[in-house]
Parts: structure tokens; sequence; C-alpha cells
């Protein structure tokens, strides 16, 4: 794969499966997967936050 693939898809694939993780550890394990579960579900919800009430570009 070109290194442009990994330049523009490399986060949301990153994200995409720390919400996956933390998604199958919540529904399937308890203990410290509890907090697993809630980093890997709200990081990705922290980033789009950020993203869309965080400082602005100029244009």
């Amino acid at each position: 794969m070109r290194p442009s693939f990994w330049r523009l898809w490399g986060w949301p694939v990153v994200l995409g499966l720390l919400s996956g993780t933390g998604l199958v550890s919540a529904l399937l394990a308890d203990g410290w997967y509890d907090g697993w579960a809630w980093l890997g579900l709200g990081l990705p919800v922290g980033v789009a936050a950020w993203h869309w009430w965080g400082p602005r570009r100029p244009e």
C-alpha cells in the first residue's frame, strides 16, 4: 500500500479498532475490562467532540 493510504486512513482505523475492542470488552467481560470499555468507547467520542467544538482553522 502507498503511504498516502495510511496518511488518510490511519487515525480512522485506530479509532475504529479502539471503539470495536471497547464494545466487545463492554459486552463480554468484567473487571479491568470495564475500564478499557470506557476508554475504548469514550476516546472516539472525545476526538469527535474536539473536532466539532475545537479551535477553528483559518479559511
